[in-house]
């Protein structure tokens, strides 16, 4: 039922100019969502998705929630925590050019750390919270933890990594050659509908798709796929920003910590939250072996890292299509039981 949803309040900051990766955004408003108590009564918990992730992973009076499992009394209870999220540039929070996929400005997975970090003071929001990120939202979650160490006192990872493999990078920039093209040639909608289906061949797991679309049989005109990924394009295509696409796509490739090995230990030495690491073995996008680089560089580094392994046949988006799986190893670990939130 709608009106059973939840209903969560939104808080934006603004600022005349800032400068995130050595650029200078103008006219800027930073938004987020706040389900729960007010700031400053709980121990708060900031929920970060992907790219495509809205801030309502709870849901919302006019959306349906995408992380329901973890709206749960031993996980994250917004009758006893205050969950934060964050919106993403040019889908929420705004600033000059964003809206224009010409002209917005190229940032890094750093930057958009340092854009929650603007938020979270302008917010006042003063003590340090438990972080929960998947995909972009992990590497963000990172980010935040090692730029701004004072912010999070426990950070969960889900599928994701200190870096994007080259593999991961290369189907990304062909994604937005795509949405390029449709630019170029007046059809943005199929340009973002191509660069969707691609994607969805990366999100979801090699035996799943084979076992659901793997067989063509004569009488078929098409693939079975073709009206799977048909309509995750097309939905795409209707409902997301252009601009904020091609951004967000680019600040995953931008994600550096480092060049050498030393660089990377300094930078990871800076983290002082507990990290819990999870990741899927038949992960694609962001493969097993990058989750589990991550930890080894936490417990080099001396910081506190878990590394769980989620086993689903849905690939890099099982922590959504396998979100109770998930939830039972989040009980598991006990990194956002009522024991584990930040003091207040």
């Amino acid at each position: 039922c709608i009106r059973d949803r939840p209903a969560p309040r939104r808080l934006s900051v603004r600022h005349d100019s800032l400068t995130i990766d050595g650029r200078q955004l103008q006219e800027v408003e930073l938004g987020g969502w706040i389900y729960g108590p007010k700031l400053g009564s709980a121990p708060i918990v900031l929920v970060v998705g992907g790219i495509t992730a809205t801030p309502f992973p709870f849901g919302s009076p006019t959306q349906k929630a995408w992380w329901p499992a973890l709206h749960a009394k031993d996980l994250v209870d917004p009758s006893r925590v205050t969950v934060l999220c964050p919106e993403w540039p040019g889908n929420g929070s705004h600033f000059l050019g964003i809206d224009d996929p010409n002209e917005a400005p190229r940032l890094s997975v750093q930057g958009l750390a340092d854009l929650v970090a603007t938020w979270l003071e302008g917010i006042d929001c003063k003590q340090p919270v438990s972080y929960i990120g998947a995909s972009l939202g992990a590497l963000v979650g990172f980010a935040l933890a090692q730029r701004h160490p004072e912010r999070v006192q426990r950070l969960v990872s889900i599928s994701a990594g200190l870096r994007p493999d080259g593999w991961g990078t290369a189907t990304r920039h062909l994604q937005r050659e795509l949405v390029r093209d449709g630019l170029r040639n007046g059809d943005v909608a199929t340009g973002m509908a191509r660069a969707r289906q691609l994607g969805m061949l990366t999100y979801r797991g090699r035996h799943e798709i084979d076992a659901r679309f793997g067989h063509l049989s004569p009488a078929l005109r098409e693939p079975p796929v073709a009206e799977y990924l048909a309509h995750h394009g097309n939905r795409f295509a209707k409902e997301f920003p252009v601009a904020t696409f091609l951004l967000l796509s680019e600040a995953i490739d931008r994600c550096s910590f480092g060049q050498t090995p030393a660089e990377l230990r300094a930078a990871v030495e800076k983290v002082d939250a507990e990290v819990t690491v999870i990741g899927v073995p038949g992960d694609q996008l962001f493969p097993w072996h990058l989750q589990e680089e991550l930890h080894r560089e936490l417990q080099a580094a001396g910081a506190s890292s878990a590394l769980w392994k989620l086993d689903s046949e849905y690939g890099h988006d099982a922590f959504l299509a396998d979100q109770e799986k998930l939830a039972e190893i989040l009980r598991d670990a006990g990194c956002l039981g009522a024991d584990a939130a930040a003091t207040v």
